[in-house]
């Protein structure tokens, strides 16, 4: 089960308990990837408290650094292919990558079949010196690169943004599978990535002003219910 917290980026301070799966939509031109900074250490930790793993009152700053990231899978809009093999690539904390392991994270980011077709399938050298990739082949790698780690812990900044509506329908429904008994927190424009989380939560100015399910928001028409229909008239 996964969750869903729609936010704008003026968030000051955030209070939220009790939700076992929480993910952050960014309301349209707006941008909420500071909500996973601290939580990924993609920045220095702010003072506040986070629960992890039955662990109440844990202050970010007093959290390992190195076994937290252990734990986590992070796709950043900013993440990057390094010049290397796809298999280095994928499977970067990973010093003997198996091939089956490859496949299976590849399958799940709808990459694979492009990766077959390289000349040396995952040893073919991609980035700056090797194969150059499109912005949505890059997006799948990353993907598949946090699959790959397999983490109790996942963060998606806008991960499937550069994605055209097949690739990101196919990974969708895959990365729900991949995501049941696991934490994640996801940042999107995108309502269809979110639309099926078990519980929403709606802040706006750092104050929750909705929860609930999509069905559920959807009729209270508020503002998850006005994103919704913009996104529905825009997509027609």
């Amino acid at each position: 089960s996964w969750g869903c917290c729609l936010a704008r980026p003026t968030l000051t301070k955030i209070a939220i308990s009790e939700i076992p799966f929480v993910l952050s939509h960014g309301i349209s031109l707006l941008n909420s990837s500071p909500l996973l900074l601290p939580s990924s250490f993609a920045c220095p930790p702010p003072p506040g408290e986070m629960e992890v793993a039955g662990t109440r009152g844990v202050g970010l700053q007093h959290l390992s650094h190195r076994a937290w990231r252990k734990q986590i899978g992070v796709v950043m809009q900013d993440s990057f292919i390094f010049s290397d093999t796809v298999a280095a690539n994928i499977a970067v904390s990973d010093e003997q990558p198996t091939l089956q392991k490859l496949k299976e994270a590849a399958h799940v980011a709808n990459i694979l079949d492009f990766i077959e077709s390289l000349p040396l399938g995952f040893y073919t050298k991609i980035g700056a010196e090797g194969n150059g990739i499109s912005a949505g082949q890059k997006q799948r790698m990353l993907i598949a690169r946090a699959v790959y780690k397999n983490p109790d812990y996942i963060f998606l900044d806008e991960a499937t943004n550069s994605l055209d509506a097949n690739n990101e329908k196919v990974i969708i429904k895959n990365l729900e599978q991949f995501f049941k008994y696991k934490t994640v927190i996801v940042v999107a424009h995108r309502l269809s990535t979110v639309k099926h989380a078990d519980q929403i939560v709606v802040l706006d100015n750092g104050v929750i002003t909705e929860f609930g399910t999509h069905a559920q928001l959807a009729e209270l028409k508020g503002t998850y219910y006005t994103l919704v229909k913009n996104q529905l008239e825009l997509g027609s």
